[in-house]
């Protein structure tokens, strides 16, 4: 399947209403422009990428021509000018991930390489590029390091910064949860193959290999459906019970 390009396709085109609904509480957040200053006055995102890129090895256009391809096929797509570098790091786990805020890199496991067919790669770099065009980096990054961000700002908090921290860690982590499904709509819009998705999602979801090729993906179907009465509101009251905000 060649894939159709999308033209003059805009980040608000796909992105999951409820995302964008946790993005704006996220931005109105109490201290988050303090914990986005201290992120980039102590060069953290310099840190992470280093550590990727440190344990991990380049793609190069010449010896790995297949994947670029599938790369610059998803940045087409999703009209993202910038082309992210791609680097594979040693993992069993199915996972990608986008580090780099202005110049942004994928980061895609072995396991994903050596497991996953064509069309299965390119949703899960369509989701990494999906990301980009959304501007979720910045605050997936803050993320990663949140403890470690909190205790460099309680100096300047006057001990406030459990209290910060907490209507913080749950508003980012709302909106990390919504963010997924942005990205899984960005990966789709890239593959553009329902059956692909729902097979790949079967392996992400720990389908052993040997079962792969025999695995009805409709119970996958089915198994979606039983979340059907499960209503966010109720997800919301728990998570601000969780981190001490009980309404």
């Amino acid at each position: 399947m060649n894939p159709h390009n999308l033209h003059n396709i805009k980040a608000s085109d796909f992105q999951h209403p409820k995302e964008a609904m946790s993005m704006m509480a996220l931005k109105n957040t109490k201290g988050l422009e303090k914990v986005v200053k201290k992120f980039y006055d102590m060069g953290i995102e310099k840190i992470i990428k280093l550590q990727y890129t440190g344990s991990s090895l380049k793609l190069s256009p010449k010896s790995f021509p297949d994947l670029i391809r599938l790369t610059e096929t998803a940045c087409d797509i999703l009209n993202v000018d910038y082309k992210p570098e791609l680097y594979v790091h040693r993992s069993e786990q199915f996972t990608a991930t986008t580090l780099g805020v202005e110049r942004p890199m994928i980061a895609i496991s072995t396991e994903c390489l050596d497991k996953l067919s064509k069309q299965e790669l390119l949703f899960m770099i369509g989701r990494e590029v999906a990301q980009i065009k959304c501007q979720h980096i910045l605050y997936q990054e803050i993320g990663f390091i949140f403890p470690e961000l909190m205790d460099a700002l309680s100096n300047i908090t006057f001990g406030l910064s459990g209290v910060l921290s907490s209507g913080l860690k749950y508003t980012l982590f709302q909106w990390a949860q919504m963010a997924e499904y942005t990205a899984d709509r960005g990966g789709l819009l890239v593959c553009q193959d329902v059956h692909v998705t729902k097979q790949l999602f079967t392996k992400l979801a720990g389908l052993p290999e040997k079962y792969w090729a025999t695995f009805d993906v409709a119970e996958l179907d089915n198994q979606a459906r039983a979340f059907e009465g499960f209503t966010e509101k109720t997800f919301d009251r728990f998570m601000r019970f969780l981190h001490g905000n009980n309404l």
